[in-house]
């Protein structure tokens, strides 16, 4: 079975302010060619869709026109979309029904049956009870007789449901649902067709070096052996670096964001096509290059005195489209001028480069300072207690400052997680 694995789309994100719909459409165009030429029998969105639980009206517009073009391109082709953390689950389920017409496959949440306190007490194992709990035939698809797609949205940690163990905490709990929902695809497959499992999360075993999680609140992550090995390809969302994970020969996937999300994202960006076979390999993965239309580029390479670095805006050609980070040197003898933005700005006001930022060095200590706006709302709803302090301090905090935000939070974790139980 051919695959397309593609995943955090992000539609609707502004770069410093900037609206990035026309490149959005183009690399959406690009996935739409390879749709059309590669002819896959089923399409995943790993999560991430949006960029906010709210989305504009562009992005909406831009996702339902892009994943009907989609579709058009192939129109054999099963169509699965799962809710990140970005998204608003309830805002992507809620349209679910009507994109089934088109045989697109939503899922935004678990899809609950609220059975009996008899009915569960008569389960016998955590298949059962999860059989009982959820709609699983919403989340679980069959492509004809090639194989099965498993659809799992993100669910926060406190959020995995209880089975069996009514006392179990969240990470045995995520362990045990994984589990079980895996046995029951295992019951519908005595063909042991291939299996791929989409979820959108963060395996201990990735690499986050493009991502700022010290800044944006910390990383919750999941080790892949919480799979168990009764599926044959882990498509996932949430990372945006391209890159393999294994685990007992079961190979997990990060295809990467469709374009660049920050500076630090300095890779190509790609789509992964996926020759889906039982202990499928990174033999049958195959990378496919997603043009930008706007690059992004720290100038100059090694940061230089502002003068310096501004002299390099004048190597650039008026036509080339880019977000741009100048790369500035300080000191004592050479300081960042007052004006120094609005400078950056007028060597650039007749080109077609977007000024971001100053990434501001400092040549005594060797560390970087730029500054540490968060210009992304969901960064702020990432943070915890403590991370917003050292965010908002001008100051490094003392140790027993640290010490007892981390006391505080875990009382407040342990209080919730009584209150669930």
């Amino acid at each position: 079975m051919k695959i397309l694995h593609t995943s955090d789309w992000h539609l609707g994100h502004q770069l410093y302010k900037y609206e990035r719909d026309e490149e959005f459409r183009h690399a959406l165009k690009q996935i739409i060619n390879i749709v059309r030429e590669e002819q896959p029998d089923a399409f995943l969105l790993s999560g991430d869709v949006y960029d906010t639980p709210v989305p504009s009206t562009s992005a909406q517009n831009c996702f339902t026109q892009s994943l009907l073009e989609i579709h058009q391109a192939c129109p054999s082709m099963v169509i699965i979309v799962i809710a990140g953390n970005h998204d608003g689950k309830s805002f992507l389920n809620v349209s679910r029904n009507l994109w089934a017409l088109a045989g697109i496959h939503v899922v935004g949440l678990l899809s609950s049956l609220n059975p009996s306190d008899d009915e569960l007490q008569r389960c016998t194992n955590d298949v059962e009870i999860l059989e009982h709990k959820f709609d699983l035939d919403s989340q679980i698809i069959k492509i004809a007789d090639k194989g099965f797609i498993v659809a799992v949205p993100h669910i926060s940690d406190a959020a995995y449901p209880f089975l069996s163990d009514s006392n179990a905490p969240s990470n045995i709990r995520r362990k045990q649902y994984f589990s079980a929902l895996l046995e029951y695809v295992d019951r519908l497959n005595p063909q042991h067709l291939p299996v791929a499992l989409m979820a959108h999360l963060a395996l201990s075993s990735g690499d986050f070096s493009w991502h700022d999680f010290g800044l944006i609140g910390g990383l919750a992550t999941t080790d892949q052996s919480d799979f168990g090995t009764q599926y044959d390809y882990l498509a996932l969302g949430h990372i945006h670096k391209s890159q393999n994970m294994t685990f007992q020969g079961h190979l997990a996937r990060y295809c990467g964001s469709i374009i660049p999300i920050s500076f630090s994202e300095t890779a190509p960006h790609t789509v992964t096509i996926v020759n889906l076979r039982s202990a499928t390999t990174a033999e049958d993965i195959t990378e496919i290059t997603i043009d930008p239309l706007y690059s992004l580029l720290t100038l100059p390479s090694s940061p230089l005195p502002f003068d310096q670095a501004l002299q390099s805006l004048t190597t650039l050609s008026p036509d080339l489209r880019c977000y741009l980070r100048l790369n500035v040197l300080v000191d004592i003898e050479n300081p960042l001028p007052p004006d120094a933005q609005l400078l950056a700005q007028m060597a650039l006001k007749d080109t077609n480069i977007r000024f971001c930022e100053i990434k501001v060095n400092s040549q005594k200590t060797n560390v970087e300072t730029e500054d540490k706006t968060i210009s992304d709302p969901s960064q702020l709803r990432e943070m915890t207690p403590c991370q917003v302090a050292e965010y908002a301090s001008p100051e490094p905090l003392s140790q027993d400052f640290l010490d007892m935000f981390a006391e505080v939070e875990q009382r407040l974790k342990l209080n919730n997680e009584s209150t669930n139980n």
